[in-house]
């Protein structure tokens, strides 16, 4: 039988469809690209358009293949269970955010038994479901989970609720597989989570797997895919510093440069934490870049509010902002409050911070014009080959390259691909 699987929203997403992915091929089942007899949608919820987008999915894999059997999991799922709304949802196999490690069991139930399964559980009294990956299909990047769930309830956000709370993988099976996947060639590895930084695990914390982890024979680059900046203590900056594998690229949400808004949201932090934190890691850290993501038109936010948010990002000099208009998500703190802020004002802020973005991920890249970078080469496409150096540069070059190789390329204004190119 032939399986095609269909991935939305986040990095942890990603890992897990390629857990899937992997199960599926262990059991003998062929990947096809369309008309697949199994499908499996994992499915992502963090904003209205996440929703949208896993509805229209679910609803076209259906409508072009009526007779192939549905598999649906991930956290549009789950929050449809939650609000009680599966029955608008056409699958055979629902999961949410448990059992995908047991999909290939649920399937072949399905296949004898042909009774639509609907397994849910508490979210938040699961621990930590083990997944495993050996080699990743057509990626040059390691992706490894190592943590799930979140405990910050962030007003805004619907995650905690729909991936439940903090939990993390074994300290000495994240070693295993990272060194699996480094002994199968990897050459950079990318720790991902619901809450990355909040990893513990029977007493240890990040920063001593960070440690475990620099220690794995032959590991070339290692990379954090996301942290929050109070998970960024002295400790976990030490590593950071001293170690040449971690890679000089943070992604670090801010949501807001607004003192105010900051509060609203509920973050753990202020504008002067932040502030202080970015500029000891600059001072640590050799041309590092780091990233960030930041909603606007959170309820309430003034036009003055958002002009401060602007400017706090502007001083920050953020290598690129990832923005987000602020969406209701049922149920959080945020959807109940009044002050909404009206579509065209959001449309006009993601506008003008989009262009401060471009702006200063322009800035950050003359930076390297003429300097030779050490490039991993990840993909050919039209007679190109595409990489990204250790601090996250995008880079389109010609040559005799191989794919899965570094090579050191000299970066210049033309060979630098732009997020908005």
């Amino acid at each position: 039988m032939t399986f095609n699987i269909k991935t939305l929203g986040c990095k942890v997403n990603s890992y897990e469809s390629e857990l899937i992915y992997s199960l599926f091929i262990k059991k003998g089942y062929i990947f096809a690209s369309e008309n697949a007899d199994i499908y499996v949608i994992n499915t992502c919820t963090v904003t209205n358009m996440s929703d949208r987008k896993s509805r229209q999915t679910i609803n076209k894999v259906r409508k072009e293949n009526p007779r192939s059997i549905i598999i649906v999991c991930g956290c549009y799922v789950e929050n449809a269970f939650q609000k009680g709304l599966l029955d608008e949802i056409d699958a055979d196999i629902f999961l949410g955010n448990m059992g995908k490690s047991h999909i290939i069991e649920y399937l072949e139930d399905y296949i004898k038994n042909k009774k639509q399964i609907k397994d849910f559980g508490n979210i938040n009294e699961i621990e930590f479901e083990d997944m495993k990956i050996e080699s990743f299909h057509n990626k040059t990047r390691a992706f490894v989970k190592i943590e799930d769930g979140c405990n910050n309830f962030c007003t805004y956000c619907i995650i905690p609720y729909v991936r439940g709370r903090v939990r993390s993988k074994n300290k000495d099976k994240v070693i295993e597989e990272i060194t699996e996947l480094v002994n199968n060639g990897y050459k950079e590895i990318v720790l991902t989570g619901i809450h990355t930084g909040a990893y513990m695990s029977d007493g240890c914390d990040f920063a001593s797997l960070l440690e475990e982890i620099i220690k794995i024979p032959n590991l070339i680059r290692l990379r954090i895919s996301s942290i929050e900046i109070n998970e960024l203590n002295d400790r976990v900056l030490e590593i950071f510093s001293k170690s040449d594998i971690l890679v000089p690229h943070l992604h670090i949400p801010l949501q807001s440069g607004s003192e105010e808004i900051l509060k609203k949201m509920n973050r753990k932090y202020d504008k002067k934490f932040f502030k202080e934190r970015i500029e000891k890691i600059r001072k640590l850290k050799k041309d590092v870049s780091i990233t960030t993501d930041v909603i606007v038109g959170f309820p309430t936010e003034t036009e003055e509010e958002h002009k401060e948010s602007l400017d706090f990002i502007k001083k920050i000099a953020f290598t690129k902002v990832h923005t987000f208009p602020y969406s209701d998500r049922y149920g959080t703190v945020a959807s109940k409050m009044e002050g909404k802020i009206n579509g065209i004002e959001k449309k006009k802020r993601v506008k003008e911070l989009l262009e401060l973005s471009n702006t200063l991920e322009e800035n950050f890249y003359k930076k390297f014009y003429g300097k030779t970078q050490d490039v991993l080469i990840e993909e050919e496409k039209d007679g190109y080959f595409y990489g990204h150096t250790a601090n996250y540069i995008m880079v389109k070059t010609k040559g005799d390259y191989k794919v899965h190789e570094i090579y050191k390329i000299k970066l210049e204004k033309e060979n630098i691909v732009l997020s908005n190119e």
